[in-house]
């Protein structure tokens, strides 16, 4: 559900002034831009307007603390557990990794991880993959032919 925007106290002011002129809640609606139904909640309550306050978890970081994390991810170039340990909060990456996003002037990308694999990992790791291929269901022949298995294909 989306957030109600809220009056300020300003606003307030200006309802109560224009209804002891005289205006309609109409008149006041579109002079303000708001809905009759919020002027109409400002004109009967019998206590001062007070917004209220908004309910759930609060947040750990403030607002500078949200800008230094966004200084590091850009000009520092830090990764996210980097900025997570350096931090003097304890917040975890995802909270980092949030900030970050919401910054709306950097561009997302994901961080590299680490070095990248050496040619003997990476054959490695293709050999192991061409090994344990499935294929619509099947294994691939090289698994088959190292179990010592055969396959019936006269159903397909």
């Amino acid at each position: 559900m989306p957030k109600v925007s809220q009056l300020s106290n300003e606003e307030v002011s200006k309802i109560l002034h224009l209804k002891l002129l005289g205006k309609t809640v109409k008149e006041i609606s579109k002079f303000l831009n708001r809905s009759k139904s919020m002027i109409y909640r400002v004109l009967t309550r019998k206590t001062p307007y007070e917004p209220k306050l908004l309910s759930g978890r609060p947040r750990v970081t403030d607002i500078h603390c949200d800008r230094r994390i966004q200084r590091m991810a850009s000009s520092q170039k830090m990764s996210i557990r980097e900025i997570t340990r350096t931090s003097r909060f304890q917040i975890s990456t995802n909270t980092v990794h949030r900030r970050i996003i919401e910054s709306g002037y950097m561009i997302h990308a994901k961080m590299a991880r680490g070095l990248p694999l050496s040619k003997l990992h990476t054959s490695k790791r293709l050999q192991w993959a061409s090994n344990h291929m499935v294929i619509n269901g099947w294994l691939s022949f090289s698994v088959m032919k190292e179990n010592g298995t055969s396959m019936d294909l006269t159903g397909i």
